[in-house]
Parts: structure tokens; C-alpha cells; sequence
């Protein structure tokens, strides 16, 4: 039976609103929301963020994994606060109600409220990815764009009663009337297919198509989502397309066409609702509280870094510790400028700082930790410290995990590298970059039938180049180990 959740969201993300001139902050089970808005408003927004998650991790229980960095929500009132914060190409501003940025350190998702529905699809959307790659590191383009798009129809209805997913995408379906693919051309479209990467009908073509698969089998009767990742997760596994759908469905690939072009021509689409029931409960217990100028500063610079905007950061870090100068965001924020920057004495000192006043901030313990670690002389002691900081303070911090593995591996500590890697990639096999760090590590403890085990996968099919290289030097290496002297 599916799971049913309490949907409290207000109508206030659609009413009018004044903006405030005080930023607030809240911390939730998942996010940490910022915004020039109202105490309620920001409540409104966490708690939005906090369904969305854990509708998705419904469906997909992996994406719930430990240690990933944290996602920071900053809401901005209207477009002209927004506008120095959205993205920039080509030298322009590229309007846009909300977007997301990935980081080892933290994950940033950005939404203008004055847009009010609207800001939150393409959210959703780019949100969606990063639970996925939770749940699927190596997900098929179809497949990772279709639940992305299918996830970003999440809405909540009838004064936050409700909730709907899967609602019609109008423009995929106007587009699906008159073009299609057959299945056998959209599983043949990759990252680096101009079906993707170009702008123009055939990459709307690939997310249309791909969404209508994902809506297919999650509405179409007899439901078949199960399936439908089976069967990625077995063409992600290099099976033939032939294969993998007759061992998935117990029919051909036409046969399987067939029918989902069959569902698409009916234009039958039907959304889930989900509403109040079996006792599940989902609220935000936190409470909003005023923040100063500096960390509204260093929130908004660091921001500013992440979108490879140092320039811009910079003035605002500064300001920040100009208002406090303890502060530990802006500290480590600038440290890791100064460093990117070639001034890697200032860059660390700063740092350090950053350490001393956020010992309880496990982002600013890893960028102290790995400007330590990427020094040509390396401080291992204080790497060390600094990376184990930050996983107690975030166990299974992936990032932390695997810098701090490199440390043991510098050091020649490599049981404490195959203990720390061992379990990580046991619960993400796909992390091809940890998989060959633990095979390093097996090396050096001389596990040679280890090394080929986790080695001869990889190479097999490879990430990239550079993965492909790693693992053709570690298997150079083991043939050396392993001839006689």
C-alpha cells in the first residue's frame, strides 16, 4: 500500500506577500533555509522542500543515503534582489525563478517567491538529480531526465490538503502529439549525444519522451516502475537493449514500444494524489530566527563562489568579517578563494581561523581539511583532524570520506584506508573514484586478487578517461608487484 503523507504546505507560497527587511534562517531534518521573507513564509518554503524529499525517497529508498552535503535554500523576496544571484552566460544575465548547484561542501537551491508555483519545477527538477545520483550514480539520460521531470510536477492543493504528482506536462504533450521516439533511438541517447547537448526540438523530443516513459510506468495499468528500473540499472550495466527488455518485461523491445506509444496516443495522463492518512505525519518543528549581516554576507558570497563567481564573493566575504570577524563561512569561504587564487599562505591562514571558529561546521572542517591535504608537503596530523571532525560531525560525509582516505594513502596507513573506503563502496558501487581508492589500498596490503576484483569491472566500463587511466595504472602496477624476482 502506497504511503500517504500529511500535507500541511500553506497557500502563502500563491498569496501576496510584503517583503521584510530582516533575513532569517531555520534548520530542518534535511535543508537550511535563508531568506529576506517572513518567519511563516520561511516555514512554508522548508516544509515544501521537506515533502518534496520525502516524496521522492518514497520511490526511491537509496536516495535517502547518509553523509551527502547538505542542501542550503536561499529565498529571495522578489526579481530585483534575485537578479545579482541568478546565472550568468556569456556575460549575460539568464532570468530565472530558481535554480540548483551542486557542491562537495553544500548544495545550494536558490527560488524567487515572488514567481510564486513557477519557481519551484525547475527546482524540483534539478533537486530531483541529486537524489537520484543517491540512489543510481549511473543512471541512463532517459531515465535520469524522465524522473526528473515526472518529480518536478510535485504541487500541493486545496489550501496544502493535498498533493499531486504526475500532473500533464502541457508542452511535452503538445510536442508528443506530433513527434515521437521509438524506444531503441531514446536509449541510444547519451550525455554526449546532440540530441542533448544541442538546444532545439530533439532535445525537447528526449525529455518529453523520456517523461512519458517514467509517467507510462508509474500510471499505466499494470504499474511497471519496478521494472522500468531494472531495466536501466541492467542497460547501465552494458546489457544488450534486446536482452535487458526481454529479461525485464517478457517481451521484445517492439512489443514494449508498442505500448508505451499506445499510452502516449491516448493522452490518458492521471496524476497521484496523495492526502492525510494512516497516521504519517510531516511537519517543521523549527523555528525562524533573525540572522546578522555577516552571515547573510557570507551565505551570499559563498553562493557567489560556487556559481565560480570569486570576483563578485569576494567584497562580500570581506564585509562579512569586516561585521564579525570570527565569522566561519566567510573565513573558510575566502581562505578557499585565496587558495584557488595561487596565495595558498593567506588562503590557509585564513582557513585555519575558519577551523578554530566553526568547530562545529563540518563543511568549513573539509575545506580546511583538503587545503591541507593538497599541499605539496603534506600536514597529515591536522588533515587527518580536520577530515575526522567533519565526519563525526556528518557521518558518511562522502567527500570527507574519500579526501581522508587519500591522506592514509600518503602516509602509507593503508588498513585505515581499506577500513575507511571498504564501506563506502559497498554501499555505492558505482563510485568508480572510491572503488579504485580502495583497490590502492588493497595494493599496498598486498590483496592482490582483491585489487583485480574491484579493478577488472572498472576498466571494463569506465567513467571516463581519466578512470579509465587510474585503473590501467593500478593493474600496471599489480603486474609488476606480481612477476617473479
Amino acid at each position: 500500500m502506497r504511503r500517504v503523507l500529511l500535507f500541511v504546505a500553506s497557500i502563502l507560497l500563491l498569496a501576496p506577500f510584503q517583503a521584510v527587511a530582516e533575513w532569517r534562517a531555520l534548520r530542518t531534518n534535511h535543508f537550511h533555509v535563508i531568506g529576506d521573507i517572513s518567519a511563516g513564509h520561511l516555514r512554508e518554503v522548508a516544509l515544501r522542500f521537506e515533502q518534496f524529499r520525502e516524496v521522492v525517497t518514497q520511490l526511491l529508498p537509496a536516495a535517502l543515503r547518509a553523509g551527502g552535503a547538505p542542501a542550503v535554500v536561499i529565498v529571495f523576496p522578489d526579481t530585483r534582489s534575485y537578479r545579482p544571484f541568478m546565472p550568468v552566460a556569456n556575460g549575460r544575465t539568464v532570468p530565472v525563478d530558481g535554480y540548483f548547484v551542486d557542491g562537495a561542501d553544500t548544495n545550494y537551491i536558490t527560488m524567487n517567491v515572488e514567481s510564486g508555483e513557477q519557481a519551484f519545477p525547475v527546482v524540483f527538477h534539478e533537486f530531483s538529480h541529486l537524489l537520484l545520483s543517491s540512489a543510481f550514480a549511473e543512471a541512463p539520460l532517459w531515465f535520469n531526465e524522465g524522473l526528473a521531470e515526472y518529480f518536478s510536477t510535485f504541487q500541493v492543493t486545496n489550501g496544502g490538503r493535498r498533493a499531486l504528482l504526475g500532473k500533464p506536462i502541457s508542452r511535452h504533450v503538445a510536442l508528443l502529439r506530433q513527434r515521437r521516439l521509438k524506444l531503441t533511438q531514446l536509449f541510444a541517447i547519451g550525455p554526449d549525444s546532440k540530441e542533448y547537448t544541442q538546444e532545439g526540438i530533439e532535445r525537447e523530443l528526449l525529455y518529453a519522451q523520456s517523461w512519458a516513459l517514467v509517467h507510462y510506468a508509474r500510471h499505466a495499468e499494470p504499474r511497471r516502475f519496478a521494472p522500468l528500473e531494472s531495466l536501466a540499472r541492467r542497460l547501465a550495466d552494458g546489457e544488450a537493449v534486446d536482452e535487458s527488455v526481454r529479461a525485464t518485461y517478457g517481451m521484445d523491445i517492439e512489443a514494449l514500444d508498442a505500448e508505451v506509444q499506445a499510452y502516449v496516443r491516448r493522452q490518458n495522463y492521471t496524476n497521484i494524489e496523495l492526502s492525510p492518512a494512516d497516521g504519517f505525519v510531516m511537519q517543521v518543528d523549527s523555528e525562524a530566527a533573525i540572522i546578522d549581516a555577516a552571515d547573510v554576507e557570507a551565505w551570499l558570497g559563498d553562493l557567489l563562489a560556487h556559481l565560480q563567481r570569486g570576483p563578485e564573493a569576494i567584497p562580500r566575504l570581506e564585509r562579512a568579517l569586516q561585521v564579525r570577524s570570527d565569522q566561519p563561512r566567510a573565513l573558510a569561504t575566502l581562505g578557499m578563494l585565496r587558495v584557488r587564487q595561487g596565495d595558498r599562505r593567506q588562503g590557509l591562514a585564513l582557513l585555519e581561523r575558519a577551523a578554530a571558529a566553526g568547530p562545529d561546521v563540518e563543511s568549513v572542517q573539509f575545506e580546511y581539511g583538503w587545503a591541507l591535504a593538497t599541499e605539496e608537503v603534506l600536514d597529515a596530523q591536522r588533515a587527518r583532524a580536520a577530515f575526522e571532525r567533519a565526519l563525526a560531525l556528518r557521518p558518511g560525509y562522502p567527500a570527507a570520506v574519500q579526501m581522508l582516505a587519500s591522506v592514509y594513502g600518503r602516509t602509507g596507513d593503508y588498513s585505515k584506508m581499506r577500513d575507511l573506503l571498504a564501506p563506502m563502496v559497498g554501499a555505492m558501487p558505482n563510485n568508480q573514484d572510491a572503488a579504485l581508492q580502495l583497490a590502492a589500498a588493497l595494493l599496498g596490503l598486498g590483496d592482490f586478487s582483491a585489487v583485480r576484483a574491484l579493478v577488472g569491472p572498472i576498466l571494463a566500463r569506465p567513467r571516463d578517461s581519466d578512470i579509465r587511466e587510474r585503473a590501467r595504472t593500478l593493474l600496471g602496477q599489480l603486474s609488476k608487484l606480481q612477476q617473479p624476482r
